[in-house]
């Protein structure tokens, strides 16, 4: 009986050890106040430029994000010459969030190329940009004070 209760224990206790595992919150349950995020990147004068929202169809021709899985987003951009972009998207999945980051990369490495002869002035800006993805948001973040906004974008990040 003694040997029997002893080996119920040592079950029940690994179960307990397993089921507490990790401690930190999964990505998939990460909830993102995209509109405190856009407002307090804002609210640093983190830009140089004045920054402009685009439109869906933008986002997909001159970003090269395809809107298929994207939920809500805000991208703004700046006038040309400084590089400078404010974009939050969120995704129905983390799956399409991953293929989002993906395209951002893409739109930034192909500006980055556009820009060394055009404005290379800018390219630290891109070079240094923020830019992650977590859960359903991916976030990317080109501007003149690089490290104010990662130190935002990590506070909201958590």
């Amino acid at each position: 009986m003694k040997k029997t209760l002893s080996i119920l224990i040592c079950l029940v206790l690994a179960f307990a050890l397993v089921s507490c595992g990790g401690g930190s919150e999964p990505a998939s349950n990460f909830s993102l106040d995209t509109t405190s995020l856009i407002n307090d990147l804002h609210a640093a004068n983190l830009f140089i430029d004045s920054l402009s929202p685009i439109s869906e169809n933008a986002l997909t021709k001159v970003v090269g994000v395809s809107t298929d899985g994207v939920t809500d987003f805000t991208y703004e951009m700046g006038t040309g010459v400084t590089g400078e972009e404010l974009c939050v998207i969120t995704c129905d999945s983390e799956a399409t969030a991953k293929r989002v980051l993906d395209e951002v990369t893409a739109h930034r490495e192909d500006y980055m190329k556009q820009y060394e002869s055009y404005a290379p002035d800018a390219l630290p800006r891109m070079e240094n940009a923020v830019l992650e993805q977590k859960g359903v948001y991916v976030i990317y973040v080109s501007a003149e004070d690089d490290a104010t906004a990662q130190s935002i974008v990590d506070g909201y990040l958590k």
